[in-house]
């Protein structure tokens, strides 16, 4: 696993700490993590047709290509609407889901992957909500 990851201002924080997706990804090698390096706000690829609708901020997406290389990022949001009792909850329900959907899209043989899967977890204000997308 390699991450990289940007200063932001103390009114905004990630979903996790490094030491959170160290201890969740650590040991899986084709994974890039990006701690706001690639962007501060969630932006669909232009070749997803089929969008959800988003009601809240994108908190963190993980990608896996058809080479069945994979890139998580986290996006930076308001302290004020993701509190630090919701980083816990992130980090205990959802980074495990995390890990199981990205080794069982990394298990798959590549030849079952027909382009890009998508995982993205969006903050809805009062829970997580959980998205996977398929894109060319």
């Amino acid at each position: 696993m390699r991450l990289t990851t940007v200063g932001i201002p103390a009114t905004r924080h990630f979903c996790a700490t490094k030491a959170d997706l160290k201890q969740a990804f650590g040991d899986i090698q084709p994974l890039s993590v990006h701690m706001g390096s690639l962007g501060n706000k969630y932006q669909f690829d232009s070749r997803c047709h089929h969008r959800p609708h988003l009601v809240g901020p994108v908190v963190a997406s993980l990608s896996v290509s058809r080479e069945l290389t994979a890139i998580f990022q986290a996006y930076p949001v308001e302290v004020e609407s993701y509190s630090a009792e919701v980083v816990v909850q992130f980090r205990e329900e959802v980074l495990p889901r995390m890990r199981l959907w990205l080794l069982t899209q990394l298990g798959k043989p590549q030849t079952a992957i027909l382009g890009h899967e998508q995982l993205i977890i969006e903050w809805s204000g009062s829970a997580h909500r959980e998205h996977a997308i398929r894109f060319m």
